[in-house]
C-alpha cells in the first residue's frame, strides 16, 4: 500500500518532457496541430510548464488588511407580509352608490406606501392602508395591495382576492 502511494507521488513529481508540436494552415484556412511534421508545417514553441502563484492566506499583510477592513455583516432583510383585512375573500358587498372600502395591513409595521390594484389596474397609491373607492361598477373584482418603500420599490404584495359588488337594478319593480 505504501509502495503504491510512493510510486504515485513519484509519477506526479516527474517533469514531462515537451515534444515539438507543428502547426499547418490548410488552403481553406483551417488550422491543424500535430506532432507529425508535414509540408508547410511550422513548429510551435510551447512553454514547458504553466504556473500559478497562489497568495498566502496567513501572512502578516493579509491579517493587517483584514483588521483594517473588516467584513461587514449584512443584517438579514426584513420580510414584510401584506394582508387585505376587508373586504374578505369572496365577500359580496351591496351598495347602490358603488362605494367600497378596502383595508390592508403590513407586518411588521413600517412607514411606506400602499398601492391598490383592482382588476390588474393600479388605482391608487397612498401612505394610508385604508382605501375609499367610489362609483365601482357592479360585478366581480380582483384586488391586490402592494407595499412600497419611499423610492417605489415593491417590498411585499398581498394575495389576489376577489370580492363581488351588487347594486339594485333599475329594472326591478319598474311600474
Amino acid at each position: 500500500m505504501k509502495l503504491a502511494l510512493v510510486l504515485c507521488l513519484l509519477l506526479l513529481c516527474m517533469s514531462v518532457t515537451a515534444q515539438v508540436v507543428y502547426k499547418t494552415v490548410k488552403a481553406d484556412g483551417s488550422v491543424v496541430y500535430s506532432d507529425v511534421p508535414s509540408e508547410d508545417a511550422v513548429p510551435v514553441n510551447l512553454s514547458s510548464m504553466n504556473t500559478v502563484v497562489v497568495p498566502a492566506l496567513n501572512n502578516a499583510a493579509s491579517q493587517t488588511a483584514s483588521r483594517l477592513n473588516p467584513v461587514k455583516k449584512r443584517s438579514p432583510e426584513v420580510q414584510y407580509l401584506v394582508f387585505i383585512r376587508s373586504p374578505a375573500a369572496e365577500q359580496t358587498l351591496r351598495d347602490n352608490s358603488g362605494v367600497v372600502t378596502i383595508t390592508a395591513e403590513v407586518v411588521p409595521k413600517k412607514s411606506g406606501k400602499f398601492q391598490l390594484v383592482i382588476d390588474n389596474q393600479i388605482v391608487k397609491t397612498q401612505s394610508k392602508s385604508k382605501f375609499q373607492l367610489e362609483n365601482v361598477n357592479r360585478g366581480a373584482h380582483t384586488i391586490q395591495i402592494h407595499f412600497l418603500d419611499n423610492s417605489g420599490k415593491i417590498l411585499a404584495s398581498s394575495k389576489q382576492q376577489t370580492f363581488y359588488l351588487q347594486k339594485a337594478s333599475a329594472l326591478i319593480n319598474a311600474n
